[in-house]
């Protein structure tokens, strides 16, 4: 059969990336306390096709897809494990440039702070990565959601009683030497938040977290600050970008901000 993909001649141009991407399938990862869990990731693969290359081989990228995972492939260390993917794509595409990223929720167990329910609490997070072969250059980006509740300092200041508070989704990037887990990023911002969100609450766990985000307010500004902090002290952690978008219960709109610091 004719192979039009595999033609060669002068198309002109480089291109960058092409690949396939918003590839729904199954895939291990391996908690900080050892357990593994399986979850769907969201996936885009993809490669550099020079100029003198009509097109590639597609097909063989969700086939490598489908083959780590009859292998079970985990995601342990997450620079190394997506380091050996990317290897592979090159090898399999014969091209010098990979690119391979996930999308997935990573589901912890968590119990109500005083009636001690348990449930499982989703965060949504991302790994991109990159790979230049001729160059050996590697590189890799956590990205993590943490949902919190945050409650407004001004509004406690100035009202005889009460004070609104929001949700907030703060989303944290890194790039780190060394090892870090998803659970590090997670405890990092949760606890620089107005009070933590659980997935299951009884009335008297409703009283201990209202409470809290009343001891505990926290501009938007605040959030970003603090956890910046703790992401600086990081020694493993050698860029990061924070953001912080709120849902104002009281506003139409959101109140946002970030913080990105190459250490």
């Amino acid at each position: 059969m004719e192979d039009i993909q595999n033609k060669k001649g002068d198309f002109d141009f480089k291109i960058d990336k092409v690949g396939v991407e918003n590839i729904q399938h199954p895939f291990y990862i391996k908690k900080k306390d050892g357990n593994v869990i399986e979850t769907i990731g969201n996936f885009s693969m993809s490669v550099s096709l020079e100029k003198y290359l009509k097109g590639i081989n597609m097909s063989r990228l969700p086939i490598i897809l489908s083959e780590l995972y009859v292998d079970k492939w985990k995601m342990e260390n997450y620079k190394e494990d997506t380091e050996f993917v990317l290897k592979k794509i090159c090898e399999k595409l014969e091209s010098k440039d990979s690119y391979f990223d996930i999308k997935f929720k990573y589901f912890l167990a968590k119990s109500a702070p005083v009636s001690k329910f348990e449930g499982l609490m989703p965060y949504e997070c991302k790994i991109e990565s990159a790979l230049n072969k001729e160059k050996d250059k590697f590189d890799m980006i956590l990205t993590v959601e943490v949902p919190i509740t945050t409650l407004c300092p001004c509004s406690k200041a100035i009202s005889e009683y009460s004070a609104h508070n929001q949700r907030g989704y703060v989303v944290v990037s890194v790039r780190y030497n060394g090892e870090i887990h998803i659970e590090d990023i997670i405890s990092m911002i949760e606890e620089v938040g107005s009070c933590e969100l659980y997935p299951i609450l009884k009335r008297i766990d409703e009283k201990y977290v209202t409470e809290k985000a009343y001891e505990n307010p926290r501009f938007v500004e605040d959030i970003v600050r603090l956890a910046a902090k703790k992401l600086y002290d990081n020694k493993n952690i050698t860029w990061f970008k924070i953001s912080s978008h709120h849902q104002e219960s009281i506003h139409p709109h959101d109140a946002y901000a970030v913080i990105e610091i190459n250490k």
